[in-house]
Parts: structure tokens; C-alpha cells; sequence
């Protein structure tokens, strides 16, 4: 018997956008370790590279991810049942959520370094 209820998808754009960016990061990180832990090494001009490209991409996606996610609980919701896919929603909104947070946190940390200086 096939389930009728079907996963609303902005709840798994919303996970997926979310899940990409926090992936994007270990991505870096892991190039950034085959790289000596130096970003003069053999790879850093294409670290460089990829790191301009991933910031911007990451933070599209996270915010993505947040606004996907509280349009799918909303979808969610109206529909009455006939949907499902809250979990993903959660998380995709709990994932966009953290990256804005760590953002703020960075941002606090070198505007106070400069401050400090």
C-alpha cells in the first residue's frame, strides 16, 4: 500500500540547503588540512579560489534554508495533515538559524578585535 501523504518539498529544499552549507564548510576545512595547514602550500591559490566561492554560496544557501523552512511549516500547516515533513523543516530552519548565529558571533569577534587594537 503506497502512502498518500506526501513530504512537502520546501521542507527538503529547506534540509538540503542547510545540510549543503554546513557540508560546505567541512569541504574547506578538510582541503584547507590536505593543504598543511598553511594556505601558502601547493593548493593555496586554489583554496583561495574555492573559499571565494563557497562563502557567498554558503550564505545564500543558509538563508535559503531559513526562509524555506518557515515557508514549509506555514505550508504545512494550512494543508492540514495532507503533508508531512515538519522534522525537515525544523532542521532546515535550525541549520539556517545556526549560520546566521555563527556569522553574528565572527563578525562581533573581529569588529571587537578592531576595536580593541
Amino acid at each position: 500500500m503506497e502512502n498518500s501523504i506526501k513530504t512537502n518539498r520546501l521542507a527538503l529544499i529547506s534540509f538540503i540547503c542547510g545540510l549543503i552549507a554546513l557540508l560546505s564548510l567541512g569541504l574547506y576545512y578538510a582541503l584547507f588540512a590536505i593543504n598543511n595547514i598553511t594556505p601558502t602550500g601547493p593548493f593555496g591559490p586554489t583554496l583561495v579560489s574555492i573559499m571565494d566561492i563557497t562563502v557567498p554560496v554558503r550564505n545564500l544557501l543558509s538563508t535559503v534554508s531559513l526562509i524555506t523552512g518557515i515557508l514549509a511549516l506555514l505550508e504545512i500547516k494550512k494543508k492540514e495533515g495532507t503533508e508531512k515533513g515538519k522534522l525537515l523543516a525544523w532542521a532546515g530552519i535550525l541549520l539556517g538559524a545556526a549560520w546566521f548565529l555563527f556569522r553574528l558571533i565572527v563578525g562581533m569577534i573581529f569588529l571587537l578585535s578592531e576595536i580593541l587594537n
